[in-house]
């Protein structure tokens, strides 16, 4: 079964949004209006790394690791990684989460994340965080979640918030798969109802956002159910997701979940890594050029020391810059164990 889908985009190939009627940020575009399509733009010139823009397009704060799940292929299932990259109890509160969103707010920054490797709705002020962000012109404010949490009374005052983009991440079709790779999880059919009671809600309220999409990543455990669970969603929720498998850390234990298909012959020649371009991540106070845990290595700044502002613009951040612009990767070791965990060659057979 083959699963055409009129529209698609990705910005590296890695993480592939794909929608039924149009292409996700163009529907966006009609919702929101011209700041979402000039914010677009530049974005997508960054892509190409035809722009460094003045200060970073998508802020992405990790405010905490509490999660309810242990799967297995996240870094929130394994103890002992979670116990290298964080501190205990680390976490961002609401006035330094205020201070970064002000930075921003000062700069026109359109694009925030208040969540990272954790479950968000088991923050009781969530809403909080969000609504700030929105009251200081964030446009394009967005969340994933394992819809756990999202029961009717939180999905209402969701639907309130300000949130552009809600993200459901199940990884499955199949319950008994679901219930071994979202270790810790309800039943699927529960999480699938506290979806289609969100679904609902949102259609009955008359609300256009957040733009609500279903995610899936590829490992070994599902790949046989991708075009299947495809084939579910298209047309439930405005986009399907579907991404590469990237391991939380380099240690071999995680080789089990990579799907044939993923290895390469050999290793990649070149790699234009984007992220540095959009976005900065907040963690431990560390302020990183990308989304990977392993980004603390990359460190480029503190928030209790440095501006976001002064960060981007580190000799760090733009070394980094020119490196993948050139597709250098391999000058970095962090950034080559990373393309090498996410481009995995082939063994050879002895």
């Amino acid at each position: 079964m083959t699963i055409n889908f009129q529209k698609s985009y990705t910005t590296d190939g890695k993480v592939v949004h794909l929608s039924k009627d149009e292409e996700i940020n163009i529907k966006l575009g009609k919702i929101i209006g011209k700041k979402f399509v000039d914010y677009r733009k530049k974005w997508d010139a960054a892509n190409k790394f035809e722009l460094v823009t003045d200060f970073p397009l998508f802020l992405h704060c990790e405010l905490n690791q509490t999660c309810n799940f242990t799967c297995p292929h996240c870094i929130i299932g394994n103890k002992q990684i979670v116990k290298k990259y964080y501190k205990d109890n680390d976490e961002i509160n609401f006035q330094d989460y205020k201070r970064i969103v002000d930075e921003g707010s000062e700069y026109n920054c359109p694009s925030i994340a208040p969540q990272g490797n954790n479950e968000p709705f088991l923050m009781k002020n969530l809403e909080e965080y969000i609504r700030y962000a929105h009251s200081k012109g964030f446009i394009d404010i967005m969340l994933n979640n394992n819809g756990s949490a999202l029961v009717e009374k939180r999905a209402k005052s969701i639907l309130d918030s300000g949130l552009t983009r809600l993200r459901f991440s199940l990884d499955a079709s199949n319950p008994e798969t679901f219930k071994k790779v979202r270790v810790g999880s309800p039943p699927l059919e529960r999480i699938k109802k506290n979806i289609y009671r969100f679904l609902e809600l949102k259609e009955k309220g008359g609300y256009k956002l957040p733009i609500t999409g279903v995610s899936f990543v590829n490992i070994k455990q599902n790949i046989d159910e991708k075009e299947k669970f495809i084939d579910e969603w298209k047309d439930v929720v405005d986009i399907v997701t579907i991404q590469r498998f990237a391991p939380p850390s380099f240690e071999k234990k995680f080789d089990k979940y990579y799907p044939d298909d993923q290895f390469l012959d050999k290793p990649m020649d070149s790699f234009n890594c984007v992220q540095p371009f959009h976005r900065v991540v907040i963690r431990n106070n560390d302020i990183t050029p990308c989304c990977a845990v392993y980004s603390s290595k990359l460190k480029i700044g503190d928030l209790r020391f440095n501006s976001i502002y002064n960060a981007w613009h580190s000799k760090e951040m733009n070394e980094l810059r020119d490196m993948h612009k050139k597709g250098e990767y391999y000058k970095n070791d962090t950034c080559k164990k990373c393309v090498n965990s996410m481009y995995p060659v082939k063994k050879k057979k002895n």
